[in-house]
């Protein structure tokens, strides 16, 4: 192997490695944005002959965990600020996960934005 194809390596591998800890960072600084709520919320904002999609992260793209019925009451743990909306985590009997805080109500104020009262 020459040394230029060493130096590459150790490049391309201190890169990568740069990437991933910036990755982390984000995924810090993510959590930092969010707030406590330890709450009860009821599901709203969707179809009665649909369900909401609980996530493992909270993002739409992320794998669905479970699923949960309209207008069902939910333990709302916290949420965090990310583009367009807030995501809150949830607990609903053994099922926890990350939903869009546009389908949670609490006194007739969805979570899509800092609700009123955290």
């Amino acid at each position: 192997m020459t040394t230029f194809t060493t130096l590459r390596k150790a490049t391309l591998a201190l890169a990568a490695f740069a990437t991933l800890a910036g990755a982390s960072l984000a995924s810090t600084q993510a959590s930092a944005a969010g707030y406590h709520v330890s709450d009860e919320a009821y599901t709203a904002n969707f179809p009665g002959w649909d369900t909401l999609n609980i996530r493992a992260w909270p993002a739409a793209h992320s794998r669905k965990v479970a699923d949960i019925p309209v207008h069902r009451s939910v333990f709302v743990e916290r949420c965090i600020i990310k583009q367009g909306a807030d995501w809150c985590k949830i607990r609903k009997g053994w099922k926890y996960g990350w939903v869009n805080g546009r389908y949670l109500m609490k006194a007739g104020h969805d979570f899509s934005y800092r609700h009123p009262w955290y």
